[in-house]
C-alpha cells in the first residue's frame, strides 16, 4: 500500500438528459464547490465525507477497501441520476 493516498476525491456529474437529480443533493458537488472524499483512516478503514456538510445516512459507513466505498457511492448516486465522473488521487 505504499504510495497510496489517504484522501481520494470522487468527482460527480449529473447524467445528461436526466429529468432531475434528487433535490437533496448539494449542487456544489457538480461545479467543484464541494467534493465527496474517500478517506483512509488510521485504523485502516475507509469512510466517505463531503468537504462541506454531512453525507447522507446510507454513506455513513466504514469500508474495508476503497473499492467497497466506491461501489457504495456509485450505487447511492446511481439512483439519483448522478455518475462518478473520475477519481482524483
Amino acid at each position: 500500500m505504499a504510495n497510496a493516498t489517504k484522501d481520494k476525491v470522487i468527482a460527480l456529474a449529473r447524467r445528461p438528459n436526466a429529468k432531475n437529480t434528487d433535490g437533496m443533493l448539494d449542487n456544489r458537488l457538480f461545479n467543484g464547490g464541494n467534493h465527496l472524499n474517500a478517506i483512509l483512516e488510521d485504523n485502516g478503514l475507509w469512510s466517505l465525507r463531503y468537504d462541506h456538510g454531512l453525507v447522507p445516512e446510507p454513506l455513513k459507513q466504514k469500508f474495508t477497501s476503497f473499492s467497497m466505498a466506491l461501489r457504495t457511492a456509485k450505487y447511492y448516486f446511481d439512483s439519483r441520476n448522478v455518475d462518478v465522473k473520475e477519481i482524483i488521487d
